[in-house]
């Protein structure tokens, strides 16, 4: 492969002096927040102040006008990796702290989008233009989402019918790369509020990328060509009443619906002009919260919620030179429904004894869509979870929080023929009780600058349906997988220097994984088997700062070590695919007179390898952000991002499939 250039002396000559300033840590008031209490005001940066030292809340400034997909977003986080298959509409995931993406629960609105049939979330098909802000859960899954899931959780949340007003956002950029947005929120009477957004994106994704023709050590049959059948274009909307009853509760009415649809050019030397892909969804959701009780000491909450997803894609295998499928055309996907029904309760006793439990039961229908054999799969689950906290003495206490899941699955409508043609499925297996917890410690409160943590956890996972029962074509079912299981232990901490202006928080994690289930090759088919044992240890940094009324920063590290030990001597003792050792973030964001903002931001990791066998090693890269904004009005305000300013052709975890370059964007937000 060949060598890019990093531009590392660039990356750490901002690093080194974006420190020096934040060390400054004096003159502004930019960042006013307690622990026990809602931010009130951010810094430019968008990355709000912590709650508590495992969880980060991301506000909309940290994205607009910045040319950033939620992947991207969350990537600039401490231990988060992301990964792309090119430009904007490409299927993107994160990974979190070494743990693999179809093990992170994303949700939107406390909803999961994870589904019975398992894999990654695509977050390339949720538009940020949508969302209010982002809660990242790294070191667990709280109780309020079930406590599922390896890796921990994100949570986009939308735009809420909370507070009167509005905006509008155009953008356009290279590769005839737009979007559009529009939000509004109103009191239609004394009791009712509502909230309405409209979203919608498109590029045409043609730009130029280096062909390796096939020969990935070779560079001398390498040639300049243009990505093909790449063009993408989604359309989102989402509508909320909130309304107050007699008795002091609310209630959440909300509708969400989305449809994106793209080219699937496919890898680098095979572009294919007839693949494409397809995605609808639609989330229609109900909420109660109650009064306090006993001098708010108990609130309620009780919740409907009903989702539909389909996806359908056709293959991208190539054709000849007569325009003639080699191989069979294929149109395959699956549609999904989702029913969850729910009652939560939170408490708080003499101000020492704090509790959260939720009790669900969710239902989940996956139907064939496209070429496939008539199938229909059913997958129950009854989910119950708890957090308990007691405060010991004024500056530390106890807690644990933890869940117990009831799977049973169940086909309908049809058998499961392996493609080997050497098995028919007619049945489910039924899945266990799972349990999962864990157990931590804290110290401190608003009132000292020192807090933090220390938590030790037992978590599981079942198969998914798809890994177990192999629906899609080129998939062979596996009824026999076993769940995975992780255990996982955080110490963290958080100073926060006297005057709010400036925070260090550092983390170290580590996760053993065994029974990890693996997508692997047999015969041309795809089979999932529990073959991966792995260790994952590290440390993670994060500086902020506002040292002036006209600068904010944000440095941020992570140093890990991930290793495969698997019982096969092709793998153990090798690095896990797509994670770097190291990685770091720096931006900082300059005031400048005349009612101009300009931010700068780099981004470098070191190398990486895309194979389990380590034979396939992608160099480090670093690329590079700058963004100027011009604020001539209190709710005007015009941006203009230059993304990947070193033209950095620089490959990721999927290395067949090329990225863009160098990409230009302007942005105009209008509020009222």
């Amino acid at each position: 492969m060949r060598k890019t250039s990093c531009s590392r002396s660039a990356f750490v000559g901002v690093l080194c002096t974006c420190a020096c300033v934040g060390a400054l840590a004096q003159g502004s008031d930019a960042v006013v927040v307690s622990a026990d209490s809602e931010p009130e005001v951010v810094s430019a940066t968008g990355y709000l102040p912590a709650k508590d030292v495992s969880y980060t809340e991301i506000n909309s400034s940290a994205w607009e006008g910045k040319s950033l997909t939620a992947a991207d977003l969350l990537s600039t986080l401490p231990g988060i990796q992301a990964y792309k298959q090119g430009g904007l509409g490409s299927f993107q995931s994160v990974s979190i702290r070494g743990i693999a993406a179809r093990n992170i629960l994303i949700c939107v609105d406390g909803v999961p989008l994870n589904d019975a049939s398992g894999g990654a979330v695509n977050l390339a098909s949720i538009d940020l233009n949508q969302m209010e802000k982002v809660e990242v859960y790294k070191g667990n899954v709280p109780a309020k989402f079930g406590v599922t899931g390896l890796g921990g959780a994100v949570n986009f949340v939308t735009k809420n019918a909370v507070k009167k007003g509005g905006r509008v956002l155009l953008g356009y950029g290279n590769h005839n790369t737009w979007e559009g947005a529009f939000q509004v929120s109103a009191p239609v009477t004394d009791s009712i509020m509502f909230a309405s957004s409209f979203a919608t994106r498109h590029s045409d994704n043609d730009y130029e990328y280096t062909n390796r023709n096939g020969t990935q050590y070779n560079d001398d049959d390498d040639y300049t060509a243009t990505r093909q059948n790449a063009e993408y274009t989604d359309v989102s909307g989402n509508a909320q009443f909130r309304m107050l009853h007699g008795n002091g509760s609310f209630s959440t009415l909300s509708v969400t619906a989305s449809r994106y649809e793209g080219g699937n050019p496919g890898k680098e030397e095979q572009q294919t002009v007839v693949a494409d892909f397809v995605g609808e969804s639609a989330l229609l959701r109900y909420g109660l919260e109650s009064p306090g009780f006993f001098d708010d000491a108990l609130f309620l909450y009780g919740g409907l919620s009903f989702r539909f997803d389909k996806n359908v894609s056709s293959s991208y295998y190539p054709l000849d030179h007569l325009g003639y499928s080699v191989n069979e055309y294929l149109e395959y996907g699956a549609a999904v429904y989702k029913v969850t029904p729910e009652v939560s309760a939170e408490w708080a006793i003499w101000n020492r004894l704090k509790g959260f439990a939720r009790v669900a039961a969710e239902w989940e229908r996956a139907e064939e869509r496209g070429v496939s054999k008539d199938w229909a799969l059913d997958r129950l689950n009854l989910v119950g979870s708890g957090d308990l906290y007691y405060q010991l003495f004024r500056y530390g206490g106890l807690g644990g929080e933890g869940s117990v899941h009831f799977l049973k699955d169940r086909l309908d409508g049809g058998t499961f023929v392996l493609p080997t043609g050497g098995r028919t499925l007619e049945s489910a297996e039924d899945r266990d009780l799972t349990f999962s917890g864990r157990a931590y410690a804290r110290l401190g409160n608003s009132e000292i600058p020192v807090t933090g943590e220390v938590s030790m956890g037992r978590f599981y996972q079942q198969p998914a349906l798809m890994e177990l029962y192999g629906t899609f074509p080129g998939a062979i079912s596996n009824p026999n997988l076993k769940r995975e299981k992780a255990t996982k232990f955080e110490a963290s901490g958080l100073f926060q220097v006297p005057g709010g202006h400036t925070s260090l928080r550092a983390a170290y994690f580590e996760s053993h994984v065994e029974d990890g289930i693996c997508w692997l090759i047999v015969v041309e088919h795809l089979h999932a088997e529990n073959v991966a044992r792995s260790l994952v240890r590290g440390a993670e940094f994060e500086l902020k700062s506002t040292p002036a009324s006209f600068l904010d920063v944000v440095l941020r590290a992570t140093f890990q070590k991930t290793e495969d030990r698997s019982n096969s001597a092709t793998y153990h003792g090798n690095v896990l695919p797509g994670e770097p050792a190291r990685s770091y973030f720096a931006e900082a964001v300059l005031h400048l007179p005349l009612h101009l903002d300009f931010t700068w931001a780099s981004e470098w990791r070191s190398v990486i390898y895309s194979d389990r066998a380590n034979r396939m090693d992608q160099p480090a890269v670093a690329n590079h952000r700058a963004i100027l904004s011009y604020n001539p009005f209190e709710k005007t305000r015009l941006a203009f991002s230059v993304d990947n300013i070193t033209d950095e052709k620089y490959r990721n975890f999927y290395t067949p499939f090329p990225m863009p370059g160098r990409e230009y964007k302007f942005t105009i937000i209008q509020g009222f």
